[in-house]
């Protein structure tokens, strides 16, 4: 048999952009008036001399062209607006997805043998209930291996001293450095981190267990959310290397309720970047182009300095270049034109705050790229609340957020059933200067109402109209501002919180209307979205973040001359934080009560009281009821006692039975 010739022999054809991982593809344009919109691009075209007797094709949806904004940065262009975004890798974001929803998924019993295929017949349930061992801990029986295991029992089994749980609970919530709490309650550090560890799990398995019903829920209406970030830097572990790691947490919260629901850092304990080394290799990721690398949501140290250097390269203005601008309005709209200056300036535009040479990579754990974190979070929080009336998203301006909200549920956004809002905040004001503000707005108020003229009117409905009236004339001056000319207005009011605002419509897609009467209705419509625009509620919980954990507390500057900051109560590995801004959500969530008496989780309809931390310490999540194994007859005469089993509690039997992440999530991955 003849050899067969080089020409003959498969090419690999590599893609024009990642694939598709796990039902997940964000590479699509993000402009929403766009035809190609919510649609990755198609086959590419056909090269080569078009015959004479073919028509030209016309550009349509799924039409784009790869180009390049940099070496390693492709990009795609979208041939019908001209619009140039970077690309990411779906399998990145799908990974993220995965291990920050991973709280979510039931706890069942399975197989501890590895070499177990743990496939049930027909179906059925892995493994059948084995009675219980010495320690009262049930036991299940493998159906494929034999194998018998205990599973469950109480959650502090193995433990001593049980009862310094609820105040180290307690404590850690409630600004105590940890030296203290071991001082307080005469325990080890050993001690101490295998109890956080355990506190940790336990809030994870009863959050899990309430927020596992959100997707299931129909009564959920219009949530109003929103999302912001905020800095977390821990100290440096060697004197070798005095930089501090900056790590970047992304949280969404509901606006009517206060309820948080998700927390979520860059950084993932259990990755190895030595492991991760070795794998790099066999997937050729040092050939590829980030978007298309197997660890693209990694970073490495390397990689990582070599970042910060390209960013130091950029000369970036000083808050005190802004300072001598005019008013505090004007002020905030040339910070807006800033940030848009800057994310044009980015090597990638979606990447998000981009490293720095006063900071390093953790040296236990893996910083993650921010852009996969953003997306994954709002993946997240669409697909939890998927069936939502109307969703409606406020945050902060950062291109990263916008194109992680345009590329969670594009085709919600053409229903016109979710919105997204840019809303930026005049930060850097004084108390007094806040309450000048205020004074000022109540004055304007005021005034509106007396020009309605209706003195025979209801109060209340006479400063509903007034706010809108003075909506509806700032969206008259809006303000064109940035590469992509987005329309930004002046929030009328101030509060204390929230002293001047600015809000951009990203998604006002909808043409004006032609009947004046329906015109009218469509301007109130968008005037009632702006004056809902507000950022309040995640910045609260990033407050209350900051002042309970003192792993999150501002540093202090150090006496050396580069003046590094130095954080005296923080620990050193970035493992622990993430698991304390988790018990510290839960805690937040259903124990923390507001001027109402009420907890964001009883306002959200998760909890019927305000829950005790012996409550979550004390949970045990409930077992789907499995098949029983048959009690053997000791002798002919004598039958086994009749058996009950328990009811399916309501998650499981909502369709999230050991499904693996979305299946319990809108069955997406």
């Amino acid at each position: 048999m003849a050899e067969n010739s080089p020409s003959d022999k498969p090419r690999f054809k590599w893609l024009r952009y990642p694939p598709t991982a796990a039902g997940i593809q964000v590479n699509h344009c993000k402009s929403p008036t766009c035809r190609n919109f919510g649609v990755p691009p198609g086959p590419a075209p056909r090269r080569g001399v078009r015959p004479k007797n073919e028509p030209p094709r016309e550009p349509g949806p799924g039409d784009y062209i790869v180009v390049a904004a940099g070496k390693g940065t492709p990009c795609l262009k979208c041939i019908l607006c001209g619009e140039i975004f970077p690309m990411h890798s779906n399998l990145a974001i799908a990974e993220e997805l995965l291990r920050i929803s991973e709280y979510l998924e039931p706890t069942v019993p399975r197989c501890p043998n590895l070499d177990c295929a743990d496939l049930p017949p027909s179906g059925g349930p892995h493994c059948t209930k084995y009675g219980v061992n010495r320690f009262g801990s049930p036991r299940y029986k493998c159906k494929a291996c034999k194998k018998v295991f205990a599973f469950g029992g109480a959650p502090d089994k193995g433990q001593h001293r049980t009862h310094h749980n609820r105040d180290i609970f307690r404590h850690l919530v409630n600004t105590v450095p940890l030296r203290r709490v071991m001082k307080l309650l005469g325990i080890s550090a050993s001690v101490l981190y295998a109890r956080i560890d355990f506190i940790h799990r336990q809030c994870q398995l009863f959050a899990g267990d309430r927020e596992r019903s959100l997707v299931d829920r129909k009564d959920l209406g219009k949530r109003y959310i929103s999302t912001d970030r905020q800095t977390l830097l821990v100290n440096w572990a060697s004197k070798k290397s005095r930089k501090n790691t900056a790590l970047h947490s992304i949280a969404s919260a509901d606006q009517a309720t206060g309820y948080v629901y998700g927390a979520h850092l860059n950084f993932d304990p259990g990755m190895d970047e030595a492991d991760v080394a070795r794998e790099l290799p066999k997937f050729g990721d040092a050939k590829l182009a980030p978007p298309f690398r197997r660890f693209a949501r990694v970073w490495l140290d390397m990689e990582y300095t070599q970042a910060a250097i390209k960013a130091g390269l950029r000369k970036r203005p000083t808050p005190d270049d802004l300072a001598n601008t005019g008013s505090p309005t004007e002020k905030l709209y040339q910070e807006v034109a800033q940030r848009y200056k800057n994310t044009v300036e980015r090597a990638a535009m979606d990447d998000g705050d981009e490293p720095t040479l006063n900071t390093r990579a953790p040296a236990q754990g893996m910083l993650l790229h921010e852009q996969y974190v953003m997306q994954a979070h709002i993946q997240f929080v669409t697909r939890l609340l998927h069936r939502a009336e109307k969703l409606r998203f406020f945050a902060d301006q950062e291109s990263g957020l916008r194109a992680a909200l345009m590329a969670a549920c594009p085709q919600r956004v053409l229903d016109r059933t979710a919105d997204f809002f840019y809303v930026t905040v005049l930060k850097e004001v004084t108390v007094d200067q806040k309450r000048a503000y205020v004074a000022q707005s109540r004055r304007i108020l005021a005034k509106a109402v007396a020009a309605l003229d209706e003195p025979d009117a209801d109060p209340e409905i006479l400063l509903r109209k007034a706010k809108l009236k003075l909506m509806r004339d700032q969206l008259v001056r809006v303000r064109t501002l940035g590469k992509w000319q987005d329309r930004w207005a002046l929030h009328p009011l101030s509060d204390m919180r929230e002293p001047t605002k600015l809000i951009c419509w990203l998604t006002d897609i909808e043409s004006p209307a032609t009947d004046p009467k329906e015109r009218e209705d469509q301007l109130n419509r968008n005037a009632r979205l702006h004056l809902k625009a507000s950022v309040t509620e995640v910045d609260r919980f990033f407050m209350q973040v900051r002042r309970a954990l003192t792993m999150a507390e501002r540093g202090v500057v150090s006496a050396s001359s580069d003046r590094r900051l130095w954080f005296g109560k923080n620990a050193y590995n970035p493992g622990v934080l993430i698991k304390l801004l988790e018990v510290f959500r839960t805690y937040f969530n259903y124990c923390e009560v507001g001027q109402d008496k009420k907890t964001p989780a009883m306002r959200m309809g998760l909890a019927r009281g305000p829950v005790a931390p012996e409550d979550i310490l004390d949970f045990e999540p409930a077992v789907p009821a499995g098949q029983r194994r048959r009690v053997p007859r000791k002798n002919s005469t004598s039958a086994a006692k009749p058996t009950t089993n328990k009811k399916t509690p309501p998650a499981v039997a909502g369709g999230v039975n050991n499904q693996n992440l979305a299946s319990g999530l809108s069955n997406s991955i």
